[in-house]
C-alpha cells in the first residue's frame, strides 16, 4: 500500500507519518520526491525506525514492496506530480491547517487530517538550503544563530529545519515553524562520530521571505569548527566518554 501525503509548509506531513509508523509491525518504506540532495526528514525518521526502509530517486518502482509513505513536499505541484501518484495509485492524505482554506488539496485527497495551524508570512515564499556535510558546528554559536534567524534578523523565516553534527559528536535535528515558541535540539539516535570530519549527512532547509542568503551562508560558515579543533574537542569527548564507563564499572 502506497499512502501519498500533501500538505502547506509545517502542515505537519512527517509528524503524522512519524505516528503512523510507530503503529505498524509491517515492512514500512517512506519517499520524498526532489529531496534527494536534502533528505533531512528521511534521515531523522530513519533514525527513530531504523527498519524504516528509504527509497531514492530511480526506486520509485519498488515502493509497493513495503507500506510505503510518499511526502509530496509543499513547493511540488500537484499536478505536475500527478503522472506518478496514477502510476501507484496511493491513498491520498491531506494534512491541512485548520486556518487554510486550500480547495486544490481537499479536491485531491481521499482523507483530510487538522494539521498545524501555520502563521503565513506576508509575501511570496522562497527556499534556501545547505548542505553541511563534513562540518563541526559548536553548539553556542548554532543556538545563536538559530535564536536570531527564527526573530527575523535575517528575513521573515517561516519554518526552518536541519540536521547538525556538533562538538560532543552527535547529531542534532533541529525544527521551527512560525508561531510555536519551542526552540530544541533533539541528538539522534545515531552512534557519535569521533574521527574526523563526519562522512554522514547533515544540512539545513529554510523557508521563508526575503531571506537574507548571503548573510545566512556566512554566519552559519562561523558555527563550523576550524578544522585544527576538530581532533581537540573529538579527544576531550572521548576521554570524558571514557570516565564515565571506569566511574560505572567501579
Amino acid at each position: 500500500m502506497i499512502i501519498a501525503v500533501a500538505s502547506p509548509t509545517g502542515g505537519g506531513k512527517t509528524h503524522w507519518i512519524r505516528q503512523q509508523i510507530a503503529q505498524t509491525n509491517k515492512p514500512v518504506g517512506y519517499f520524498s520526491p526532489k529531496t534527494d540532495s536534502v533528505p533531512i526528514d528521511a534521515i531523522y525518521l530513519q533514525s527513530e525506525y531504523p527498519q524504516l526502509k528509504l527509497y531514492q530517486t530511480g526506486e520509485e518502482a519498488e515502493l509497493h514492496k513495503t507500506i510505503t509513505y510518499l511526502e509530496i513536499p509543499w513547493y511540488l505541484d500537484l499536478a505536475g506530480i500527478e503522472p506518478l501518484l496514477q502510476t501507484f495509485n496511493p491513498h491520498r492524505v491531506a494534512i491541512i491547517p485548520g486556518d487554510t482554506d486550500s480547495t486544490e488539496l481537499n479536491t485531491w485527497a481521499d482523507e483530510v487530517i487538522p494539521g498545524n495551524n501555520i502563521t503565513k508570512p506576508t509575501t511570496a515564499l522562497q527556499i534556501h538550503r545547505g548542505v553541511l556535510t563534513g562540518e563541526i558546528l559548536d553548539f553556542d554559536s548554532l543556538a545563536t544563530f538559530w535564536l536570531e534567524l527564527t526573530q527575523g534578523a535575517y528575513g521573515e523565516v517561516a519554518r526552518v529545519k536541519g540536521l547538525f553534527d556538533l562538538m560532543d559528536g552527535q547529531i542534532y535535528y533541529g525544527d521551527f515553524i512560525l508561531g510555536e515558541s519551542e526552540l530544541a535540539f533533539t541528538p539522534l539516535k545515531l552512534p557519535r562520530w569521533l574521527n574526523g570530519k563526519p562522512d554522514r549527512f547533515s544540512g539545513f532547509e529554510i523557508v521563508g521571505s526575503n531571506l537574507d542568503k548571503a548573510e545566512i551562508v556566512q554566519t552559519v560558515q562561523d558555527c563550523c569548527l576550524p578544522e585544527s579543533a576538530i581532533d581537540y574537542y573529538q579527544q576531550q569527548v572521548k576521554e570524558s566518554l571514557e570516565s564515565e564507563v571506569e566511574v560505572e564499572v567501579v
